[in-house]
């Protein structure tokens, strides 16, 4: 369910030049105007989801759960919502294909991880978003190891590394701009991820200070009592569910296709916000059709606010 909009009443314009100081209305009578202060920029609303959407090259052993049979739901699940921002883990090529015809309200930024020879079996951390509203104004994509710039070494892990997709938004309407990072680290908890995650967060930090930003994903580690989280918190992140004025579903996102009270312990799936960001909410989706989910994986949802 979605918050209820938040509404301000404005005056009249009688009740304004009632209101006005008594200075001000003399400087009018002479025909002089009072000096302009300078307006604070707009805050600006935003939607943002995290979704890891399951690999299909799983399908045959997901069974009921394969692909074929839940694509839909998905689709249907990014379009009820409509973030303004979608980033999707295990993401491949005719998953990608499918939600783009699916979705024309959105444009996807993005390459795979260069595995399985670029046969479009290799995963994608696209960021989706509305491209009505938002323009990318530079993007890109670095491998978490010590070889960022493609999957050319060893990496952190002994197959090629995971990777960090990222975008700097223009938002048409208001004139404001943001960055948002999308990424999938490694199942392997220990030295891996807290280096990926140190990497995302030291990232984030070399951008010019005030910067909003988004970092979002499947971190594959418990928030809040894990190394890897406090890793990528440790220099101006900061988790959006802690944040939050309100937190809706449970504190739970890796369901294994199961409902709450079975999914796995913790949260997983993150969205962390730098800068002059506020939460509104941050909310673990967990609809479903006839106990069918789109994933075994929650999406995450938060209502943000760029001040």
């Amino acid at each position: 369910m979605k918050p209820r909009p938040a509404h301000r009443t404005v005056g009249s314009v009688g009740a304004t030049f009632a209101a006005a100081p008594v200075a001000a209305l003399l400087a009018i009578a002479a025909g002089h105007a009072p000096e302009a202060q300078e307006a604070e920029p707009a805050r600006l609303p935003l939607t943002v989801m995290t979704f890891n959407i399951r690999t299909s090259l799983n399908s045959a052993e997901d069974g009921d759960n394969g692909w074929p049979h839940r694509r839909a739901l998905v689709a249907d699940t990014i379009a009820r919502i409509a973030p303004e921002v979608a980033g999707l883990q295990e993401a491949l090529a005719d998953q990608l294909d499918y939600l783009s015809a699916k979705l024309p309200d959105y444009r996807w930024i993005g390459v795979d991880r260069g595995l399985n020879g670029g046969r479009g079996l290799s995963e994608h951390v696209p960021i989706f978003y509305r491209h009505r509203e938002l323009l990318p104004v530079e993007s890109g994509t670095f491998w978490l190891s010590p070889t960022p710039g493609g999957p050319t070494g060893a990496g952190f892990r002994r197959r090629v590394s995971r990777i960090v997709t990222w975008a700097h938004f223009h938002h048409v309407a208001s004139d404001r701009r943001f960055y948002v990072y999308n990424t999938h680290l490694t199942l392997r908890q220990g030295e891996r991820q807290v280096n990926s995650a140190a990497m995302i967060a030291e990232r984030v930090g070399a951008l010019p200070a005030h910067t909003p930003v988004l970092a979002i994903g499947d971190f594959n580690s418990t928030a809040e009592n894990s190394d890897t989280w406090r890793a990528a918190t440790a220099t101006g992140l900061r988790d959006a569910w802690l944040l939050a004025d309100r937190t809706l579903g449970p504190a739970r996102t890796s369901s294994d296709f199961r409902p709450p009270e079975r999914a796995n312990e913790g949260r997983i799936d993150w969205i962390l916000v730098g800068g002059p960001i506020g939460v509104r909410s941050v909310e673990t989706v967990i609809d479903h059709d006839n106990g069918r989910y789109p994933s075994d994986h929650y999406p995450v949802v938060a209502r943000v606010v760029l001040r």
